[in-house]
């Protein structure tokens, strides 16, 4: 059986993205939340958030090019090759800015009054490079299904 006649790649990738934007959440609720008095315990808790989104962020990565889902849109539309190599590119550039972020959030100094906003803006600046990833990933799965159902714009 073809990659692309099998349902469970995809729909792999599609639960790990539901999780992967679960987590997102819960991360971006513990950088709402106040710090209160002491931002150590603030910090440990959107670091360890932060980690966790990142492990779920490499899974999810795995499962698009080792589990399949790549093959799956090469299996469909060979000419866009190109695209997916770009997207494996991109797969990797945004699994080192992610590891880069958690060794940045893990040096900040704890008593620096801005290590609040540090925090803040190096976990909101990955997620919108993923975010970013997301969309030109997206955009190309949106063409693979309008090409095979036949349906344009």
């Amino acid at each position: 059986m073809k990659r692309s006649d099998d349902p469970s790649v995809i729909d792999k990738v599609r639960t790990e993205h539901e999780r992967l934007r679960d987590i997102k959440a819960a991360l971006l609720a513990a950088l709402d939340r106040s710090p209160g008095a002491d931002p150590s315990h603030w910090l440990d808790d959107v670091i360890k958030r932060f980690e966790h989104y990142r492990a779920h962020l490499i899974h999810r990565v795995a499962l698009t090019e080792i589990g399949g889902f790549l093959e799956v849109v090469l299996e469909r539309r060979p000419t866009l090759s190109k695209q997916v190599d770009h997207l494996k590119a991109s797969h990797a550039e945004m699994i080192e800015m992610a590891g880069a972020t958690m060794k940045e959030l893990r040096e900040l100094d704890r008593k620096h009054p801005d290590s609040v906003r540090q925090a803040g803006l190096l976990v909101k600046i990955a997620l919108s490079e993923v975010r970013y990833h997301e969309e030109a990933e997206q955009l190309l799965v949106s063409f693979v299904f309008t090409q095979d159902t036949g349906v344009g714009d």
